[in-house]
This record gives C-alpha cells, structure tokens and sequence, in this order.
C-alpha cells in the first residue's frame, strides 16, 4: 500500500512543498525561461512579420503574427513543463533525495510521483498562459479565446510534464538529458508548426512532424484560425500518450526506490 495508494491530500502536500521552494527564488527561476518564448515572439513578430506578411492556414490567408502566436504558447508550454519534468525531478530524486525525504513521511509514492508530475504541470500551464496573455495584450489572441485554450495549454503540460518525468527516470547523469533534449525537444520546437506552416515541409519530414505531440497542440491552439480535419484524432493521441509515458515514468522510477 505504501507504493499504490493515493490520497488528494499527499498529492496536494508534494505540490505544495515544491511551491514553497519555487516561491523563495521564483524570479531567478523563473524569468529565463519564463521570458523566453516572449522573447520570440516579439523578435520574430517584429523581425520576420514585415518579411512574411501573411501566411496561408487552411485555406485562409492569415497575419504572421496571429500564426505564430499560438506556436509560442505551445513552446512556453513545451519548456517550462518538460525542463521541470526531466531536470527538476532528476536533481530532487538523484542529487537533492526529496523523494527518499518525501517518502518517510506518510506519502505513498504514486502520491509524491503525482505531486512532481502535478508541479511540473503547473509550471507548464503558468508559462503558456503568461505567454498567452502577452498575445492578447498584443491583440493576437483573443481573451476568450485564451480561457477556452486553458484545458488545451492543461493537456500539453501534463504530457511534456510526464516525458520529462519519463527522461528522469532513465537517464543515469544529468548530462544525459541533452540526448532527448537536442533528439526530440529542439526537433519538435523548429519542425511542428511553430513558425511555419508543415505543408512546406518535405514529404518526409513533414510526416514526421506530423506524429509528434507538439505538432498537435499547435493546431489545437490554432484552433480560432481553422481546425484540421483530424483534430479528434490529434486531440486522442495527447491523452494517449499521457496514458503511456505516466505508465513508462512510473516503471522507470520506482525501482530506484524500492529495491
């Protein structure tokens, strides 16, 4: 029962003490990252729209800026969750033994692997709103348009969250998550959509691009521009994989903590 059971209590108690933390240094910690895709929104709002002019989605012929403005809410979302996920929870199971700490209170571990999940979640959700409401501030995005998104920027935190939770898990050094990172996380950051439409894309690449989970939440958030045809099926592939990589961090992590 130590392992399995699960109370919102225990789930709440891990969360909350990563807040703590987070809270003493949160501008530190926060404002890279944080400022990052806002960063490039305004540079390439700036630096590329004139070049660009519009672009054509689904048909429609649309602003440079309002393209990608949805694709930088997905790249905030990406960041923050998966940086949290894989090296937050690496350096607390490996260097720091919080979860060893955590788990000599009354706390199952699907409880404290659920509170570091959840926390990787929050960081995520409060990156893409932060840089969702820069684009409504810009006009880019429309108020309602963001609050009705907010399930969509939840969905795309709990997923990167829980591969970075996956990547701690079985990475053995703290270097080796710039495998993954360099492998699948920049990968999915230039290819699905962020900054340009993927029917540009060669055949191949585009496919590829296609079946990554980033490309999927770029056409979710793009949702008041047009919905592709598959956007069920884009929309099931998200939960399915957080089915599957919560299932994979889960069997990854807890060997190395009851042997």
């Amino acid at each position: 029962m130590k392992g399995i059971s699960v109370t919102l209590w225990g789930v709440y108690s891990v969360w909350h003490r990563h807040a703590r933390v987070y809270q003493r240094t949160w501008l530190v910690n926060s404002l890279p990252p944080l400022s990052e895709p806002i960063i490039y929104l305004v540079a390439f709002g700036y630096g590329l729209s004139p070049l660009v002019g519009d672009v054509t989605y689904h048909g429609e012929t649309v602003a440079y800026l309002k393209f990608i403005a949805p694709g930088m809410i997905a790249i905030g979302v990406l960041f923050q969750s998966f940086f949290e996920g894989a090296f937050g929870s690496f350096i607390r199971l490996k260097f720091q033994k919080t979860w060893q700490a955590l788990l000599t209170a009354p706390l199952s571990f699907t409880e404290v692997f659920l509170g570091d999940w959840l926390w990787a979640t929050t960081k995520g959700t409060i990156a893409g709103s932060l840089t969702g409401l820069v684009a409504v501030a810009w006009g880019l995005y429309s108020g309602w348009h963001l609050l009705i998104s907010l399930p969509l920027i939840i969905l795309g935190s709990m997923l990167f969250g829980v591969m970075g939770l996956f990547t701690a898990g079985i990475m053995r050094t703290i270097d080796q998550i710039n495998v993954p990172l360099f492998l699948f996380i920049v990968p999915m950051f230039t290819f699905c959509g962020t900054y340009f439409p993927r029917e540009t894309l060669p055949p191949i690449l585009g496919t590829i691009a296609n079946l990554l989970p980033l490309a999927a939440l770029v056409d979710l958030l793009r949702w008041p521009l047009g919905l592709p045809n598959f956007w069920f099926l884009q929309l099931i592939g998200l939960l399915l994989g957080i089915g599957l990589f919560s299932g994979l961090a889960w069997r990854q992590i807890y060997p190395q903590l009851f042997r």
